[in-house]
Protein backbone atom coordinates (compact mmCIF):
# COMPACT_ATOMS: atom_id res chain seq x y z
CA UNK A 1 0.00 0.00 0.00
CA UNK A 2 0.89 3.09 -1.17
CA UNK A 3 2.30 5.70 1.83
CA UNK A 4 -0.48 8.40 2.85
CA UNK A 5 1.86 10.96 4.19
CA UNK A 6 2.69 13.89 2.77
CA UNK A 7 6.35 14.16 0.78
CA UNK A 8 6.67 17.09 3.19
CA UNK A 9 6.04 15.78 6.01
CA UNK A 10 7.72 13.00 5.72
CA UNK A 11 11.15 15.00 4.49
CA UNK A 12 10.80 16.98 7.67
CA UNK A 13 10.84 13.53 9.87
CA UNK A 14 13.88 12.74 7.82
CA UNK A 15 15.79 15.69 8.74
CA UNK A 16 14.57 16.04 12.09
CA UNK A 17 16.06 11.82 12.27
CA UNK A 18 20.15 13.81 10.95
CA UNK A 19 19.45 16.14 13.85
CA UNK A 20 19.10 13.58 16.53
CA UNK A 21 22.15 11.72 14.56
CA UNK A 22 23.97 15.08 15.20
CA UNK A 23 22.98 16.23 18.88
CA UNK A 24 23.20 12.72 20.03
CA UNK A 25 27.08 12.25 18.73
CA UNK A 26 28.18 15.98 19.08
CA UNK A 27 30.03 14.92 22.57
CA UNK A 28 27.45 17.52 24.58
CA UNK A 29 24.63 15.12 24.23
CA UNK A 30 23.06 14.77 27.91
CA UNK A 31 20.59 12.53 30.06
CA UNK A 32 17.45 15.00 29.20
CA UNK A 33 18.73 14.70 25.72
CA UNK A 34 18.19 11.21 25.17
CA UNK A 35 14.63 11.17 26.64
CA UNK A 36 13.86 13.71 24.74
CA UNK A 37 15.31 11.40 21.54
CA UNK A 38 12.88 8.47 23.00
CA UNK A 39 9.85 10.52 23.16
CA UNK A 40 10.52 11.65 19.48
CA UNK A 41 10.76 8.27 18.24
CA UNK A 42 7.86 7.31 20.06
CA UNK A 43 5.66 9.63 18.67
CA UNK A 44 4.76 7.56 15.81
CA UNK A 45 5.90 4.88 13.61
CA UNK A 46 7.06 7.33 10.61
CA UNK A 47 9.18 9.19 13.99
CA UNK A 48 11.04 5.61 14.27
CA UNK A 49 11.23 4.53 10.89
CA UNK A 50 12.82 8.01 9.85
CA UNK A 51 15.34 7.43 12.62
CA UNK A 52 16.26 3.75 11.28
CA UNK A 53 16.32 5.09 7.84
CA UNK A 54 19.24 7.92 8.85
CA UNK A 55 21.15 5.03 10.68
CA UNK A 56 21.28 2.81 7.68
CA UNK A 57 22.57 5.66 5.23
CA UNK A 58 25.77 4.63 5.05
CA UNK A 59 24.75 1.37 3.33
CA UNK A 60 24.12 3.37 0.29
CA UNK A 61 26.61 6.18 0.72
CA UNK A 62 29.64 3.75 0.54
CA UNK A 63 28.71 3.24 -2.99
CA UNK A 64 27.71 6.80 -3.99
CA UNK A 65 31.01 8.22 -2.12
CA UNK A 66 32.83 5.45 -4.88
CA UNK A 67 31.14 6.26 -7.81
CA UNK A 68 31.65 10.25 -7.25
CA UNK A 69 35.69 9.28 -6.99
CA UNK A 70 35.29 7.53 -10.09
CA UNK A 71 33.28 10.59 -12.38
CA UNK A 72 35.69 12.80 -10.80
CA UNK A 73 38.88 10.61 -12.18
CA UNK A 74 36.95 9.97 -15.45
CA UNK A 75 35.88 13.45 -15.93
CA UNK A 76 39.79 14.49 -15.59
CA UNK A 77 40.51 11.77 -18.13
CA UNK A 78 42.39 9.86 -16.06
CA UNK A 79 42.66 5.98 -15.98
CA UNK A 80 41.47 3.55 -13.28
CA UNK A 81 43.83 3.36 -10.04
CA UNK A 82 45.47 0.20 -9.80
CA UNK A 83 45.54 -1.16 -5.87
CA UNK A 84 48.70 0.72 -4.45
CA UNK A 85 49.87 2.53 -7.43
CA UNK A 86 50.75 6.28 -6.77
CA UNK A 87 47.68 8.98 -6.31
CA UNK A 88 47.31 10.99 -9.43
CA UNK A 89 46.42 14.57 -9.13
CA UNK A 90 42.90 15.77 -8.25
CA UNK A 91 40.46 18.63 -8.58
CA UNK A 92 40.52 21.67 -5.94
CA UNK A 93 38.27 21.30 -2.66
CA UNK A 94 35.06 23.23 -4.23
CA UNK A 95 34.90 20.80 -6.95
CA UNK A 96 35.64 17.76 -5.01
CA UNK A 97 32.67 18.75 -2.71
CA UNK A 98 30.22 20.32 -5.33
CA UNK A 99 30.41 16.78 -7.13
CA UNK A 100 30.02 15.19 -3.71
CA UNK A 101 27.14 16.81 -2.98
CA UNK A 102 25.57 16.14 -6.73
CA UNK A 103 25.83 12.82 -5.73
CA UNK A 104 22.67 13.35 -3.37
CA UNK A 105 21.88 12.84 0.76
CA UNK A 106 23.93 9.67 0.76
CA UNK A 107 27.25 10.97 -0.41
CA UNK A 108 26.57 14.19 1.66
CA UNK A 109 26.56 12.25 4.95
CA UNK A 110 30.15 10.85 4.16
CA UNK A 111 31.25 14.14 3.67
CA UNK A 112 30.22 15.19 6.59
CA UNK A 113 29.55 12.09 9.27
CA UNK A 114 28.24 12.38 12.63
CA UNK A 115 31.47 12.05 15.07
CA UNK A 116 32.79 9.83 12.53
CA UNK A 117 29.57 7.31 12.98
CA UNK A 118 31.14 6.53 9.59
CA UNK A 119 34.23 6.89 7.37
CA UNK A 120 34.39 10.44 5.83
CA UNK A 121 34.65 10.66 1.98
CA UNK A 122 38.67 11.73 2.00
CA UNK A 123 39.05 8.69 3.84
CA UNK A 124 36.82 6.17 1.29
CA UNK A 125 39.02 7.61 -1.37
CA UNK A 126 42.54 7.93 0.08
CA UNK A 127 45.24 5.40 -1.42
CA UNK A 128 44.92 3.09 1.16
CA UNK A 129 42.69 3.02 4.64
CA UNK A 130 41.81 1.00 7.03
CA UNK A 131 38.38 0.96 9.04
CA UNK A 132 36.85 1.08 12.60
CA UNK A 133 38.73 -1.71 14.12
CA UNK A 134 40.96 -2.63 11.15
CA UNK A 135 44.68 -2.81 11.30
CA UNK A 136 46.99 -3.12 8.04
CA UNK A 137 50.36 -3.38 7.33
CA UNK A 138 51.51 -1.56 3.35
CA UNK A 139 54.92 -2.25 2.19
CA UNK A 140 55.76 0.49 -0.21
CA UNK A 141 58.19 -0.28 -3.23
CA UNK A 142 61.12 2.42 -1.99
CA UNK A 143 61.88 0.14 1.14
CA UNK A 144 59.47 1.42 3.81
CA UNK A 145 57.14 -0.39 5.97
CA UNK A 146 53.93 1.91 6.99
CA UNK A 147 51.47 -0.24 9.76
CA UNK A 148 48.51 1.49 10.04
CA UNK A 149 46.08 1.55 12.99
CA UNK A 150 42.04 1.88 12.86
CA UNK A 151 40.86 4.73 11.06
CA UNK A 152 43.81 5.67 9.10
CA UNK A 153 44.23 6.48 6.01
CA UNK A 154 47.03 8.48 3.51
CA UNK A 155 48.00 9.08 0.28
CA UNK A 156 50.93 8.76 -1.88
CA UNK A 157 52.41 12.13 -3.44
CA UNK A 158 55.03 12.64 -5.87
CA UNK A 159 58.12 14.03 -5.13
CA UNK A 160 60.76 15.92 -6.63
CA UNK A 161 61.97 13.84 -9.92
CA UNK A 162 63.89 10.84 -9.21
CA UNK A 163 62.78 10.58 -5.28
CA UNK A 164 60.85 8.07 -3.74
CA UNK A 165 57.02 9.25 -3.23
CA UNK A 166 56.15 11.05 -0.10
CA UNK A 167 53.35 9.80 2.53
CA UNK A 168 50.45 12.49 3.12
CA UNK A 169 48.78 11.28 6.22
CA UNK A 170 45.10 12.30 6.01
CA UNK A 171 44.10 11.34 9.36
CA UNK A 172 44.58 8.63 12.22
CA UNK A 173 48.15 6.64 13.26
CA UNK A 174 50.62 5.03 11.83
CA UNK A 175 53.99 3.51 12.20
CA UNK A 176 56.79 3.89 9.70
CA UNK A 177 59.99 1.57 9.59
CA UNK A 178 62.58 2.34 7.24
CA UNK A 179 65.11 0.18 5.80
CA UNK A 180 69.13 0.75 6.24
CA UNK A 181 68.74 -0.66 2.60
CA UNK A 182 67.46 2.86 1.67
CA UNK A 183 69.06 5.25 -0.41
CA UNK A 184 67.01 8.45 0.33
CA UNK A 185 65.59 10.08 3.54
CA UNK A 186 61.57 9.70 4.12
CA UNK A 187 59.18 12.34 3.55
CA UNK A 188 55.59 12.74 5.36
CA UNK A 189 53.17 15.48 6.11
CA UNK A 190 50.43 15.33 8.49
CA UNK A 191 48.22 18.02 10.12
CA UNK A 192 50.50 21.28 8.11
CA UNK A 193 53.69 19.73 9.33
CA UNK A 194 56.71 18.11 7.15
CA UNK A 195 58.50 15.14 8.25
CA UNK A 196 62.00 14.16 7.02
CA UNK A 197 62.91 11.19 8.58
CA UNK A 198 66.72 9.64 8.35
CA UNK A 199 67.38 6.06 6.40
CA UNK A 200 66.84 3.42 9.05
CA UNK A 201 64.40 5.49 10.92
CA UNK A 202 61.39 3.98 12.88
CA UNK A 203 58.59 6.55 14.30
CA UNK A 204 54.58 6.42 15.35
CA UNK A 205 52.86 9.24 13.62
CA UNK A 206 49.28 10.50 15.34
CA UNK A 207 46.81 12.40 13.73
CA UNK A 208 43.87 12.10 15.19
CA UNK A 209 42.58 15.82 16.03
CA UNK A 210 44.07 19.08 15.93
CA UNK A 211 47.45 18.05 17.47
CA UNK A 212 50.14 15.97 16.15
CA UNK A 213 51.89 13.67 17.95
CA UNK A 214 55.28 11.71 16.30
CA UNK A 215 57.54 9.52 18.18
CA UNK A 216 60.81 8.35 17.28
CA UNK A 217 61.75 5.28 17.99
CA UNK A 218 64.87 4.73 16.14
CA UNK A 219 66.84 7.14 14.30
CA UNK A 220 66.05 10.26 14.05
CA UNK A 221 63.56 13.43 12.57
CA UNK A 222 63.25 16.66 10.83
CA UNK A 223 60.40 18.95 11.04
CA UNK A 224 59.11 22.26 9.67
CA UNK A 225 56.08 23.20 10.91
CA UNK A 226 55.26 26.75 10.02
CA UNK A 227 58.79 29.22 10.77
CA UNK A 228 59.82 26.59 12.81
CA UNK A 229 62.47 23.84 12.36
CA UNK A 230 63.02 20.97 15.17
CA UNK A 231 64.49 17.82 15.55
CA UNK A 232 64.05 14.50 17.36
CA UNK A 233 66.00 11.14 18.23
CA UNK A 234 65.61 8.23 19.59
CA UNK A 235 62.89 8.07 22.58
CA UNK A 236 61.99 11.63 21.68
CA UNK A 237 58.63 13.10 20.80
CA UNK A 238 57.59 15.89 18.38
CA UNK A 239 53.80 17.42 19.31
CA UNK A 240 52.83 20.47 16.99
CA UNK A 241 49.49 22.09 16.61
CA UNK A 242 47.06 25.53 17.41
CA UNK A 243 49.85 25.65 19.95
CA UNK A 244 52.99 25.85 17.62
CA UNK A 245 55.82 23.08 17.96
CA UNK A 246 57.50 21.03 21.00
CA UNK A 247 60.23 18.36 21.16
CA UNK A 248 59.89 16.58 24.50
CA UNK A 249 61.35 13.30 25.69
CA UNK A 250 58.56 10.64 24.95
CA UNK A 251 56.82 9.78 28.43
CA UNK A 252 56.27 6.30 27.81
CA UNK A 253 57.68 3.90 23.99
CA UNK A 254 55.40 1.09 25.23
CA UNK A 255 52.59 2.37 25.41
CA UNK A 256 53.10 4.64 22.14
CA UNK A 257 53.48 1.47 20.67
CA UNK A 258 51.10 -1.01 22.68
CA UNK A 259 48.14 -0.65 19.75
CA UNK A 260 50.56 -3.08 17.50
CA UNK A 261 50.05 -5.53 19.93
CA UNK A 262 46.05 -4.85 19.64
CA UNK A 263 46.57 -3.42 23.42
CA UNK A 264 45.68 0.17 24.36
CA UNK A 265 47.01 1.17 27.52
CA UNK A 266 45.73 4.60 29.92
CA UNK A 267 47.94 5.43 32.96
CA UNK A 268 46.06 8.34 34.80
CA UNK A 269 44.00 9.13 32.22
CA UNK A 270 40.63 11.07 32.52
CA UNK A 271 37.61 8.54 31.35
CA UNK A 272 36.36 11.15 28.79
CA UNK A 273 39.45 10.70 26.85
CA UNK A 274 39.56 7.11 27.34
CA UNK A 275 36.02 6.99 25.58
CA UNK A 276 37.49 9.33 22.41
CA UNK A 277 40.16 6.59 22.21
CA UNK A 278 37.96 3.35 22.48
CA UNK A 279 35.36 5.05 20.12
CA UNK A 280 38.24 5.15 17.18
CA UNK A 281 38.11 1.03 17.67
CA UNK A 282 34.44 0.02 17.81
CA UNK A 283 31.27 0.97 15.67
CA UNK A 284 28.88 3.06 17.35
CA UNK A 285 29.71 6.01 19.68
CA UNK A 286 30.44 6.21 23.68
CA UNK A 287 29.47 9.83 24.89
CA UNK A 288 29.78 10.67 28.45
CA UNK A 289 27.16 12.83 29.57
CA UNK A 290 28.18 12.96 32.98
CA UNK A 291 30.81 15.51 33.78
CA UNK A 292 32.43 14.30 37.35
CA UNK A 293 31.90 11.06 35.20
CA UNK A 294 34.44 11.53 32.83
CA UNK A 295 36.97 13.68 34.50
CA UNK A 296 37.61 10.20 36.51
CA UNK A 297 40.97 8.40 36.10
CA UNK A 298 41.71 5.57 34.69
CA UNK A 299 44.39 3.13 35.11
CA UNK A 300 43.78 0.09 32.61
CA UNK A 301 44.99 -1.94 30.09
CA UNK A 302 42.56 -3.12 27.43
CA UNK A 303 42.66 -5.55 24.98
CA UNK A 304 40.94 -4.68 21.52
CA UNK A 305 38.51 -7.64 21.85
CA UNK A 306 37.60 -6.69 25.42
CA UNK A 307 35.95 -3.43 23.52
CA UNK A 308 32.91 -4.61 21.72
CA UNK A 309 31.03 -4.47 25.34
CA UNK A 310 33.41 -1.51 26.91
CA UNK A 311 30.39 -0.08 28.38
CA UNK A 312 29.46 -2.99 30.97
CA UNK A 313 33.10 -3.05 32.10
CA UNK A 314 32.57 0.80 32.76
CA UNK A 315 29.82 0.39 34.36
CA UNK A 316 30.86 -2.00 36.88
CA UNK A 317 34.08 -0.31 37.51
CA UNK A 318 32.20 3.55 38.02
CA UNK A 319 28.95 3.35 38.51
CA UNK A 320 27.77 4.34 35.52
CA UNK A 321 24.44 4.31 34.24
CA UNK A 322 24.07 2.68 30.50
CA UNK A 323 21.51 4.15 27.95
CA UNK A 324 21.25 2.59 24.49
CA UNK A 325 19.98 4.10 21.34
CA UNK A 326 19.81 3.59 18.15
CA UNK A 327 22.48 3.47 15.53
CA UNK A 328 24.65 2.06 17.74
CA UNK A 329 24.98 5.34 20.71
CA UNK A 330 25.53 4.13 24.33
CA UNK A 331 24.91 7.26 26.57
CA UNK A 332 27.26 6.66 30.10
CA UNK A 333 26.06 8.99 32.63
Amino acid sequence: MASTTPPDDRNALQDQARDWLVRLTSGRATTVDAQDFKRWCGQSPLHAQAMTEATRLWDAARPAAQAVAQRMRAAAGEPPRAAGAMAWPRPGRREFLGAALAAGVAAFVVVRPPARLWPALSDMTADYSTGTGEQRQVVLADSVVVEMNTQTSFNLRPSAEGEPAAVELVDGEAQVLLAPARAAPFRLSAGGGQLVAAVGSRFNVRATGPEVCVTCMAGSLELRYGDQLLVAHEAQQLNYGRQGAGVMRAPDLAAVTAWRERVLVFNDTPLATVVDEINRYRPGRLIVTNAELGRRRVQARLRLEQLARVETLIAASYGAKVTALPAGIVLLG
